[in-house]
């Protein structure tokens, strides 16, 4: 065993990736939500198994479960953060400046949101904004003016502002088009590996329906859980993938992806942003103008 530390307290990034993973059951989830890789929840969480000498998780199955020390330790410890959450933004928003806590789906806030930031600090420039990320629900539990959200099922009952439209398209590695041969598109892919999202199993079906091409042709594929995998793995080759195209906007900027020609891009939803209307809310009214303003043109190929 490691030797600890002169400190009674764990390291604290040993602790958020160790909570995460336990109230998500995966360290894929936890992942996400901390956007970071899968490997580094992982290897915090042995740190802080290595720290305090127990096993917090029995990875004897396909998915980890809690062992009974860590489900104890889990309750305390999480109680324990949302308690610091609590406290600091209530200190947070006695200052001067307002703290505006927004809550946004892992790969809107990586790909869309992070890059805009100084935009919104030009624009609002005495917000602070305090960002939460989550893969679905919305937790209600914890500070929050707004959200960002496309599912309904998702909305949480909080009023909707309609944002913007979600467009799609099919996108590859400049090398994979180079050995597409000139194929006929759309019809020709149904000859070539598709990457398929299974978070959004919606995308390939709405794409086929809007170019007339019956889904079921497209039998070779690969599937991935996530959208940010699907990028990577389109930008290393492995096949053509159906992602929004607001997610990817500097990869193809910078080439590193490209529009398969044939394949225009089509609508697969629609963003809002949800406002939590409650006592201590504190309310942006331009916001949702802000937002619709930083929302660029779609790529059709």
């Amino acid at each position: 065993m490691a030797d600890r530390p002169n400190t009674s307290l764990p390291p604290l990034n040993a602790l958020r990736a160790f909570v995460a993973a336990a109230r998500h059951g995966s360290f894929r989830a936890a992942a996400e939500e901390l956007c970071v890789t899968t490997g580094a929840v992982s290897r915090q969480v042995c740190l802080l198994e290595e720290w305090l000498g127990l096993d917090l998780f029995d990875r004897s199955r396909r998915q980890v479960r809690l062992t009974l020390v860590g489900a104890r330790y889990f309750v305390r410890v999480a109680e324990l953060f949302d308690q610091l959450a609590t406290a600091t933004g209530s200190l947070r928003e006695a200052g001067d400046g307002r703290v505006l806590h927004l809550d946004c789906i892992p790969t809107f806030a990586m790909h869309w949101l992070l890059p805009r930031l100084p935009a919104f600090k030009a624009a609002f420039p005495d917000v602070e904004l305090s960002l939460f990320t989550a893969p679905d629900r919305i937790d209600l539990s914890r500070p929050l003016d707004y959200a960002i959200r496309r599912d309904p099922g998702h909305f949480a009952g909080l009023t909707p502002h309609p944002l913007m439209a979600e467009r799609s398209a099919p996108v590859c590695s400049p090398r994979l088009l180079a050995e597409l041969d000139g194929a006929a598109m759309p019809d020709g892919l149904a000859g070539h590996t598709v990457i398929a999202i299974r978070a959004r199993p919606d995308l390939w079906p709405h794409w086929c329906a809007a170019n007339r091409i019956g889904a079921d042709r497209l039998r070779n594929r690969l599937e991935v859980d996530h959208t940010y995998v699907a990028i990577q793995a389109a930008e290393d080759g492995l096949g053509i993938a159906l992602v929004p195209l607001l997610f990817i906007e500097r990869q193809l900027a910078d080439g590193r992806l490209v529009p398969v020609p044939g394949c225009p891009a089509a609508e697969t939803g629609r963003y809002f942003l949800l406002e939590h209307r409650h006592r201590d809310h504190v309310a942006l009214p331009g916001l949702a103008d802000w937002l619709r303003g930083q929302d660029g043109p779609a790529i059709s190929g």
